[in-house]
């Protein structure tokens, strides 16, 4: 038994309720997407963002009263600086593609303790998969169930991992000349990449196994984006950085992930590639 067993029971629940208010949302087109701008960076926002955050924030309020919560919707007036325990909600992540009608963005939960992932849930509404991991230092579990019936499947998180058939998985929607340069140097084919969207749904496909590696090489993420997925891939032998190799700090000041992110996989060498990518990373972030 878990030390965050009754933290995980109540996010498992939560978030597929959440999943569930999303999608119908998402059916119902431009008349209940009700999508806007934000007025600080003009990213898309929708009733869904809205309605899922309002409720996961109220149930882990209502729990658990003493920690801080940071969410994505309403992270300029949270107050969660210099707290041990802090939730990291994404609502809807990918919710450019989510609005297109597009399968996959993700719901993100996760919990940082002392300023490091120590529990994350992503659930996959568009494909019915929930990914979920515990890796709070002293015990160390990474699930996954497709269907809320179907059986759920362990990750290990040491030992062999089989070679993935694509070597990196990366942002449909965030297409940048830096990924070009990037594959360029690591000799990555087409053939090799997926695009998909949401950063929870890339890093849990690296967790899987599906894929070797994911690297956004530029600004945009957000601890949201990152916490509960990188739980995930943690607890699955991964990692996750940011382009320099350096770790993901969540105790703030900040949130934002100004140096990008690069996640791999089980067995994959994230140092080697951290300095197979040095060069280019000095060009585009200066000297480390």
């Amino acid at each position: 038994m878990s030390a965050l067993d009754r933290e995980l029971d109540l996010v498992l629940g939560l978030i597929r309720r959440c999943g569930d208010v999303a999608l119908r949302i998402q059916a119902g087109g431009d008349e209940t997407l009700q999508t806007t701008a934000k007025t600080e960076d003009q990213s898309p926002v929708t009733q869904a963002d809205l309605a899922v955050e309002e409720a996961i924030v109220e149930a882990l309020r209502e729990h658990f009263p003493d920690d801080a919560i940071l969410a994505e919707e309403s992270a300029a007036a949270a107050n969660w600086r210099a707290h041990e325990r802090v939730w990291m909600i994404d609502p809807v992540d990918g919710t450019k593609d989510f609005a297109s009608g597009d399968n996959s963005w993700a719901i993100h939960i996760g919990l940082a303790i002392a300023g490091r992932p120590a529990l994350g849930v992503v659930h996959e509404p568009g494909h019915d998969r929930t990914n979920w991991a515990i890796d709070d230092g002293r015990e160390r579990l990474c699930r996954y169930q497709v269907g809320r019936d179907g059986p759920i499947h362990e990750v290990a998180s040491a030992g062999p991992n089989p070679t993935p058939k694509l070597r990196l998985v990366t942002s449909k929607s965030h297409r940048s000349e830096r990924l070009d340069a990037l594959m360029e140097r690591l000799g990555i084919g087409a053939d090799e990449t997926l695009r998909t969207p949401s950063t929870g749904v890339k890093i849990s496909m690296v967790a899987r196994g599906e894929v070797g590696f994911y690297a956004h090489p530029t600004i945009g993420t957000k601890l949201w984006d990152s916490c509960a997925p990188e739980a995930i891939l943690n607890a699955a032998g991964g990692r996750v950085t940011d382009m320099r190799g350096q770790p993901l700090t969540y105790a703030g000041p900040g949130y934002k992930n100004d140096l990008g992110l690069l996640a791999s996989g089980r067995g994959f060498d994230h140092d080697a590639l951290v300095e197979s990518l040095r060069p280019l990373v000095d060009a585009w972030f200066g000297p480390g």
